[in-house]
């Protein structure tokens, strides 16, 4: 059973797309390496063995280059999305059906990213707060303003997680893959950001 949340909502899982997140954990920790190498290692060889700069330069760009773009690249891939219900919503099949058909946009979800070094990162939020887009060539699908969010965090930590890519027919991959279907069409049909369902709306 799902412990419940801070909220007093029960999370469950409506998005899973672990095997390529898994893939791109590997490839950001390569690039780690790889810039742990020519960076840290083959670029002072270089200097102190009087080369020229030239040299030095182009050997710590092949080590630089590669993590700045695959971390550029890679940070809006989703993992996972778990949307907390309250408890009515779990006593059957149907009444959760017809939440989420009808979920009130502060209803909260935690998206999971990955960091620099391949570790989860989750954002809170909520489905009022995400907001389709077309961003990066295609990499970004969704965003959410995170500007007030940014001035209230300390200043050692990182900014808030702002772009996502939440891809299309993974929601098949897990039985509650359909809630996330199902939000994905109210975010496109009500143009672009889930708002409040009126009474005489779906039911």
């Amino acid at each position: 059973m799902p412990e419940r949340a801070k909220d007093g909502g029960f999370p469950i899982l409506t998005y899973w797309c672990v095997t390529e997140t898994s893939f791109l954990a590997v490839l950001k920790l390569t690039t780690i390496f790889v810039f742990g190498f020519f960076c840290l290692i083959m670029t002072p060889l270089y200097l102190t063995a009087g080369k020229e700069y030239t040299y030095a330069a182009t050997v710590f760009a092949c080590g630089i280059i590669p993590l700045v773009y695959v971390a550029w690249a890679t940070s809006p891939f989703v993992a996972a999305v778990h949307m907390h219900l309250p408890p009515f919503a779990r006593w059957s099949p149907a009444i959760l059906q017809r939440f989420v058909r009808t979920a009130p946009p502060n209803t909260r979800i935690d998206i999971a990213t990955m960091s620099l070094i391949g570790k989860p990162r989750v954002s809170s939020m909520t489905i009022g707060d995400l907001k389709a887009c077309k961003k990066r060539l295609g990499m970004v699908n969704y965003e959410r303003d995170t500007e007030l969010l940014d001035k209230t965090r300390k200043w050692w930590r990182f900014k808030a997680v702002r772009e996502f890519n939440i891809q299309e027919g993974n929601h098949g991959k897990i039985k509650t893959g359909w809630v996330w279907k199902e939000l994905a069409d109210r975010i496109a049909q009500d143009g672009g950001r889930i708002k409040e369902v009126s009474k005489k709306g779906k039911e």
